[in-house]
């Protein structure tokens, strides 16, 4: 790293840190207004507001990365273009890709620390602050449940209830179907209602067909028979992938996979952990290209510059993981499909940037 690139880190460095506490700032006001009146409401003391305010941090800092680098980088360069210190630069025999390289760089390094990051230190955080918030707010979490489908780890026997009341672990209209080793089917059982009593469930009018060999149904005993799928599978799913680590996402993604509920949104937002630590090294090359487009009104430039591509990125990135939801693309496509548009645009923009 010669002389020139220490200069550029110098001058983008300090900006970077000063606009991240801006955007920090920004978004810790815009969290606090939008629940101001719940917290009044129940009378929540400033403390734990502060509380609140204090463990969203980590969040803020994971949202606010992406743009405060990419307005520190384009006021940076913007700034060094108005000042003809790049053209000095240009004059030596230095493209721009090689003056900023270390920008990319840095950019790369700073996408990778942010996935290390939000996986030890941003769920976990975010996960204790909606648990506090939803304290402080008395906002509490039915985990009641209505169509419940559920397969035992096993595979073999499969849950269908009407209801399930999660306050005194209940389950309504219930049918289920049970398969011998091979897949075939081995029984059938039916019930109005059944009770958890801590080690199983206990059904009433209980009626159990069993499959003869002949392949005719004939009433079974339902003493031969143990339903011992805990009340937890029949919950409903309150839980979100942003507070989960990777290897716990995959694990629950994986369990509604088995269990037969969707999981497409809760898919992109696991590959959404992947592709969004990219969007630091994506920004600097829109930084990088459009810095020098303009050489008044710097500071304000910038700005504009960095809110407006950071706007775009989001709102296509909304727009395919709602495609993704909804199953009218793959869940990949919905996560890293904003990825791949923005480096291709990027790309083409700073081929025709001045040099």
């Amino acid at each position: 790293m010669n002389k020139l690139h220490m200069y550029l880190l110098k001058q983008f460095i300090p900006v970077c840190f000063v606009s991240l506490l801006f955007f920090i700032l920004v978004l810790e006001l815009v969290d606090l207004f939008s629940n101001l009146w719940r917290y009044l409401a129940n009378d929540v003391a400033l403390s734990d507001i502060c509380r609140v305010l204090v463990l969203y941090i980590p969040k803020c800092i994971s949202y606010a990365i992406p743009v405060a680098v990419l307005f520190a980088a384009s006021y940076t360069i913007g700034n060094m273009y108005a000042r003809n210190e790049l053209s000095a630069v240009f004059s030596a025999g230095y493209p721009l890709f090689a003056f900023t390289f270390p920008l990319l760089v840095f950019g790369l390094m700073l996408s990778a620390g942010m996935f290390f990051f939000e996986d030890r230190v941003v769920i976990h955080s975010l996960m204790k602050k909606n648990e506090l918030n939803r304290i402080l707010t008395r906002s509490d979490l039915s985990l009641s449940n209505a169509n419940v489908v559920v397969m035992d780890d096993s595979g073999n026997t499969v849950y269908t209830a009407e209801y399930y009341r999660d306050s005194d672990k209940m389950l309504y209209d219930v049918f289920i179907v049970m398969r011998n080793t091979d897949g075939n089917l081995s029984a059938v059982a039916q019930a109005s209602s059944g009770r958890w009593n801590g080690a199983e469930w206990r059904f009433d009018n209980l009626s159990i067909f069993e499959l003869d060999d002949s392949g005719n149904l004939i009433a079974g005993k339902s003493g031969d028979f143990v339903f011992e799928e805990p009340p937890d599978s029949f919950r409903r799913n309150v839980t979100s992938v942003d507070e989960l680590s990777v290897a716990e996402a995959g694990k629950h993604i994986e369990m509604l996979r088995r269990s037969g509920l969707p999981y497409a949104e809760d898919l992109s937002n696991y590959y959404k952990r992947f592709s969004f630590p990219l969007t630091v090294f994506i920004v600097l090359f829109f930084s990088v290209s459009l810095a020098g487009r303009f050489k008044k009104n710097i500071l304000l430039m910038s700005l504009l510059l960095s809110l407006a591509v950071a706007v775009s990125y989001y709102i296509l990135q909304m727009v395919t993981m709602l495609l993704a939801k909804w199953e009218y693309i793959p869940p990949l496509c919905g996560a890293w499909l904003p990825v791949v548009v923005f480096i291709g645009a990027g790309a083409g923009i700073l081929k025709t940037a001045r040099t």
